[in-house]
């Protein structure tokens, strides 16, 4: 059991340092090779003990741990990448219409309010007073009118009386229209379905005309504004596919489309404003920053793997298949990018299984054992104490193709490290590795 163990923790000590260290470390031509095999990996004339894979006077080199992954075919699509703000399109300041103080408050912020939801109430008191005085004014108004009337119709006043009648009664009514338009501002309610974002006023403050109380939103939908370069104008239309990505849901993307685009030119920076709307999902909120990928194009039923299969290693872009039981190093060409996956041009078929896990470092031709992904096989833990677990030597300079760190030019150097950048490695990480590539094939 503690063999097993043993054998167990040093596979995975492998898979683990597959980025640099163990292809470099095999032992060289006509050096000491593993027992049982010469330097071109012939049966040698000193078997190890038997029992170790095969009759006496042969061992094996044993495979290396990998997780391989599958090419599929699915739909792929390129991007405008950029960022912008969320916004709510509807966002405004409520304010008093009338004046006096606060005698109920029934808005707090965050509650979702509908159209018409009463948010908090003035005193009315002396505003219902002039509303009383306003009606007692028309009455008296009325009944002059009426009187004029009858009296013009006797001819006993003149036509400029009864004008001047008239006139007092559409005067009245107004009043009367105005004290009611007054009384109805002491109630203050929602212009539109939305959210409380801040309250800005205490109960009993007396508040005065135009005076702010509440601050107001409505969350769903909400919009996004990006400034997309001027060369790419002919890629865009009103309705056109977006996503986005907000750090609060990392492992969440928002569609979203194209609402409006600006019919100018920024001429200091020479971009285009474009307007997303993107629907809250219960998750979003103004203020939020995004990354944005807008879609300009898509390929469907595209041959696609994982992007972490690409081995950075190298000068361009290539993978490594598990074929047989060995890593077999394929020259790609890649098309659209996504996320997590790539579009494979050419180099590969739907079906064929890349190396996700343990490809750096490995050489065309090295024996691998599929520990995760399709086609997996338990661990091998029956092996002989001392039996360890060793990668081919390498075929020559670089091993299968591969760079060699110690003879590049100063051109091709960068080139690895600009492939290391993009598969998210530090400047740091990247000397280091590098230093140890070095090292190792010299």
């Amino acid at each position: 059991m503690m063999k097993a163990r043993r054998v167990f923790a040093l596979a995975a000590a492998v898979a683990a340092a597959g980025f640099l260290s163990s292809a470099c470390g095999g032992s060289s031509p006509g050096e000491d090779a593993p027992a049982g095999k010469g330097a071109k990996g012939q049966r040698g004339g000193h078997g190890g003990p038997p029992g170790m894979g095969g009759p006496p006077g042969e061992s094996r080199s044993a495979a290396v741990p990998v997780e391989v992954a599958s090419v599929e075919r699915r739909s792929v699509s390129s991007f405008l990448e950029t960022n912008g703000s969320l916004e709510a399109e509807n966002d405004v300041e409520i304010v008093a219409r009338t004046q006096g103080p606060i005698v109920e408050l029934l808005a707090e912020e965050g509650m979702r309010l509908k159209k018409g939801d009463v948010m908090l109430r003035i005193d009315e008191t002396e505003l219902r007073a002039q509303v009383e005085i306003a009606k007692v004014g028309l009455k008296d108004a009325t009944r002059a009118h009426e009187r004029a009337t009858a009296a013009r119709e006797s001819e006993i006043i003149s036509q400029e009386v009864y004008d001047a009648a008239l006139a007092q009664l559409e005067i009245a009514q107004a009043q009367l229209m105005g004290a009611e338009i007054l009384y109805k501002y002491t109630e203050v309610a929602a212009p539109f379905d939305g959210i409380v974002v801040d309250r800005l006023v205490k109960l009993a403050e007396n508040v005065t005309a135009n005076q702010a109380l509440f601050r107001f939103s409505e969350f769903d939908p909400l919009l996004c504004k990006i400034q997309v370069p001027e060369k790419e104008l002919s890629r865009l239309k009103k309705g056109q596919t977006a996503y986005l990505n907000v750090e609060a849901w990392p492992d969440e993307r928002f569609e979203a489309r194209v609402l409006r685009i600006s019919p100018v030119v920024d001429a200091t920076t020479g971009t285009i404003r474009v307007t997303l709307q993107v629907h809250a999902r219960g998750k979003l909120s103004p203020g939020m920053f995004a990354s944005v990928f807008l879609v300009t194009d898509t390929h469907d039923d595209a041959v696609v793997m994982p992007k972490r299969a690409l081995s950075i290693e190298s000068l361009s872009d290539t993978v490594f298949v598990a074929e047989n039981g060995q890593a077999v190093r394929r020259d790609i060409e890649l098309g659209y990018e996504e996320t997590d996956i790539v579009e494979v041009i050419s180099g590969l078929r739907p079906g064929e299984r890349v190396i996700v896990v343990g490809q750096d470092g490995l050489t065309d031709g090295t024996p691998v054992q599929i520990l995760k992904g399709p086609g997996a096989e338990k661990m091998t833990t029956a092996r002989h104490e001392g039996e360890s677990f060793e990668r081919p030597p390498a075929a020559g300079p670089g091993g299968g193709g591969r760079p060699d760190f110690s003879n590049m030019t100063k051109e091709q150097l960068e080139r690895v490290k600009g492939r290391m950048r993009e598969r998210g490695m530090t400047d740091e990480q990247i000397e280091q590795a590098i230093k140890r590539r070095q090292e190792a094939q010299h």
